[in-house]
């Protein structure tokens, strides 16, 4: 896999939509809509979620489309790190691959959101 080890992506104010666009539906599933939704300073959670999901694709090598964006969800556990949660085909190919599934954080302030995706190592025996 020539792909990098981790990847960034970014987000600023101008270049973020408003919470009630409708392009949230084409980026983001249901729940994570509801999710963000249910948050003050929503548009910085939906932004956050997108630059995860654009983070991911850069560090596998996909292009982002209709079928890239819902078969990615990034989930929240109360108390817990965000996660990504994969479905579907790109799950399918990415165990196939023999891939661990990739980690993200997320941090969002002022308008601006950013996501950080890399692949866990797994550690070596003692």
């Amino acid at each position: 896999m020539n792909s990098p080890t981790r990847a960034l992506a970014l987000t600023s104010p101008p270049h973020v939509p408003a919470p009630g666009d409708p392009r949230w539906s084409d980026w983001l599933t249901r729940e994570e809509l509801a999710f963000s939704y249910g948050l003050q300073r929503a548009h910085e959670h939906l932004s956050a979620r997108k630059a995860a999901k654009e983070a991911v694709a850069q560090l596998l090598g996909l292009p982002l489309g209709p079928g890239t964006w819902h078969a990615m969800e990034v989930r929240r556990r109360p108390g817990a790190a965000p996660t990504m949660e994969f479905h579907g085909v790109l799950a399918d190919h990415l165990r196939s691959l023999q891939l661990p599934f990739p980690a993200v954080s997320l941090t969002h302030a002022k308008g601006h959101a950013a996501a950080l995706a890399w692949l866990p190592v797994r550690r070596a025996e003692p």
